[in-house]
């Protein structure tokens, strides 16, 4: 049993505020895993993660602003782009904080061994290296047709039609749509058909009530179809009750055509 407890301090003001946490259990939390191997110098870092675990959103405040610069630096290592370095932020926030739909949340794996922050921009920097590696492997294949496995599983006979028939201009209707997106809604509609996360997860995520996550997603969904009837009726010059045909067409399996463009 340790007898230098002057972490405790650091555990004190750690989680100061969070309400999913108590001191005790955050100290019995620490004690435990000082009593592994990890150093009592980062005791606060392992309130902090223990808090984040639990899902306090004080914690997940302050924990997001605590790594956001680490991140940012490991990301521009591979690519100073400002979408990769999104891009990387939000992979990484979502498997540290909330989990993926294969694998628990990561923060619980961190032991104290080092600063937080550090062992946040190791995490941060491989899954960098994935990103790119993954897409220089996806440009070396053929290009993938959005629409292709959904045609033939059309049951109505009018939207197969229609699927088929504009099936380009479709694709490139949607991908249109899904670029005046602003960021959030992009970033939700990824989280929720990409990566596959519950609404709860998402609010999580960004600190709301997952009725609102549901609501962001609804109104991110409204404005893709929206749009991408938009772009399709323009340029396909078509009557208005053709126009009725391609707006179910439209709704009619969006979240996989979503899924297949943003992945």
């Amino acid at each position: 049993m340790p007898t230098d407890e002057s972490w405790l301090d650091g555990v004190r003001i750690a989680i100061a505020g969070c309400t999913r946490v108590s001191l005790d259990d955050a100290v019995d939390h620490v004690r435990a895993a000082i009593m592994a191997g990890g150093r009592p110098g980062y005791g606060g870092d392992l309130a902090l993660a223990f808090a984040v675990g639990r899902g306090d959103p004080v914690a997940i405040r302050r924990f997001t602003e605590l790594v956001a610069g680490e991140i940012a630096t490991a990301a521009r290592r591979v690519d100073r782009s400002p979408s990769f370095v999104d891009e990387v932020a939000q992979r990484t926030r979502v498997r540290i904080i909330v989990g993926e739909a294969t694998a628990a949340a990561r923060i619980g794996r961190y032991r104290g061994m080092g600063p937080l922050r550090a062992w946040v921009a190791i995490a941060a920097h491989r899954i960098a290296l994935d990103i790119r590696r993954h897409a220089r492997s996806d440009a070396a294949r053929p290009s993938y047709d959005v629409l292709a496995d959904l045609v033939d599983r059309e049951p109505d006979p009018e939207l197969r039609h229609l699927k088929d028939l504009y099936r380009a201009e479709f694709r490139d209707a949607l991908a249109a749509a899904l670029a005046t997106l602003a960021d959030r809604s992009r970033a939700v509609l990824r989280l929720r058909f990409v990566d596959g996360l519950e609404l709860a997860q998402i609010g999580r995520l960004y600190r709301v009530h997952e009725s609102t996550a549901s609501r962001w997603i609804a109104t991110a969904l409204d404005d893709v179809a929206g749009a991408t009837r938009k772009h399709l009726v323009a340029r396909l010059a078509i009557t208005a009750a053709t126009a009725d045909s391609v707006a179910r067409m439209v709704h009619s399996q969006l979240d996989l055509s979503i899924a297949r463009l943003l992945a």
